[in-house]
């Protein structure tokens, strides 16, 4: 039986040259937008609660 080997890439094979900045970059601008995007989410949250809590009282 004949052994075939397949060479897996690594990262640094995929992301190389200005294609890896800009596809970097892209995905820090997709992560900083997640980010944004959850702590808009939190602060509404938060401010529901502020609510509750003043209707308690």
């Amino acid at each position: 039986m004949r052994e075939i080997r397949i060479r897996v890439p690594t990262p640094d094979d995929i992301i190389c040259g200005e294609f890896g900045k800009h596809v970097l970059k892209a995905y820090k601008e997709f992560l900083l937008a997640v980010t944004s995007t959850l702590n808009r989410q939190v602060e509404r949250i938060e401010e529901l609660e502020r609510r509750f809590e003043e209707k308690r009282v």
